[in-house]
């Protein structure tokens, strides 16, 4: 049998090719094993979330993302990912009340949860806001701007125990209590009522002295405000009018209703101080009055 002997050059070659040819196969075979983003086929990665609850995507889906900590980057298994660790990393939200999460094969991430939905900002703290629950959260960036009432109590800094016993310490899932908290929902819902606010804008309402030592520095203080439109110098223009109620902490609800009177005959006092104005800006604001219901039978008012 004759040999067929390969000149140098040719056998070079060949040598050159066969070991592009198994190093390659080697990397791509070892690639498609042990890659962090190819390891794990599409079937057996989580590649979708999907989010329910009583509201409609209350939160964006990359926050729920990061509480259960999902990334492109470093993706889960679906094998391996642990159910009851993620329920307990989205309860640690504190805007979170409630969660469920389940797998739905073959790669989909079912997640079930009811987010706490702002009643008031707590004006102790920056960018706190109270439910119904009275539980503190965070309001920025996670939900749209609202209009709410502003409570301020006095309190201690977040996260301390406050020297008056009657006001509340304030933590992440923690409801408020005490007779401070207690004064201030029975308040709001007086204010809330219909009956109240489709007449004026409750702003701020101010507890920190409703408490004091002394009785007579014991006062609730209510700030308002009565928004209209009014036709002045052939044109619309918004007419505000702040107000500020000092009130009794044992009589506050017989003192509204005294207000509730008293503002009829402020209203059409005002709105005849307004009828004279020659205005340039499309906004007028009065200035404030304080009236002072605190002394029955009697209302004071001051315009400071």
């Amino acid at each position: 049998m004759s040999k067929t002997q390969l000149s140098l050059p040719v056998a070079l070659g060949w040598i050159v090719a066969s070991m592009l040819v198994f190093s390659g196969g080697g990397y791509a075979l070892c690639k498609r094993y042990y890659s962090p983003s190819i390891a794990s086929a599409p079937f057996s990665v989580i590649s979708a979330l999907v989010q329910t609850g009583p509201q409609k995507e209350v939160l964006k889906t990359e926050y729920l993302a990061e509480l259960l900590h999902l990334s492109n980057d470093s993706p889960c298994r679906v094998d391996t990912f642990n159910l009851t660790k993620a329920q307990e990393a989205l309860l640690a939200s504190p805007l979170i009340s409630k969660a469920e999460v389940k797998l739905i094969k073959p790669h989909t991430l079912y997640v079930d949860y009811t987010a706490r939905q702002p009643l008031a900002w707590l004006e102790d703290y920056p960018n706190v806001v109270i439910d119904k629950e009275g539980v503190p959260f965070p309001f920025t960036p996670f939900f749209a701007p609202k209009n709410l009432p502003a409570l301020y109590l006095g309190l201690a800094p977040f996260g301390e125990a406050p020297e008056e016993t009657y006001k509340p310490l304030v933590k992440w899932h923690k409801p408020l209590q005490g007779k401070a908290v207690d004064l201030a929902f029975t308040i709001l819902n007086c204010l809330t009522d219909l009956a109240v606010c489709d007449q004026f804008v409750v702003k701020r309402i101010d507890l920190s002295s409703a408490f004091a030592e002394s009785y007579g520095m014991r006062e609730i203080v209510i700030t308002t405000e009565d928004s209209f439109t009014l036709r002045l110098c052939n044109k619309d223009v918004q007419c505000i009018i702040p107000r500020f109620l000092r009130l009794s902490t044992k009589n506050y609800a017989q003192e509204l209703g005294n207000y509730l009177k008293l503002r009829e005959v402020l209203l059409a006092e005002e709105q005849k101080t307004l009828s004279l104005l020659e205005p340039s800006a499309p906004i007028v604001r009065l200035k404030e009055k304080i009236l002072d219901f605190r002394l029955q039978q009697l209302a004071f008012i001051q315009n400071p």
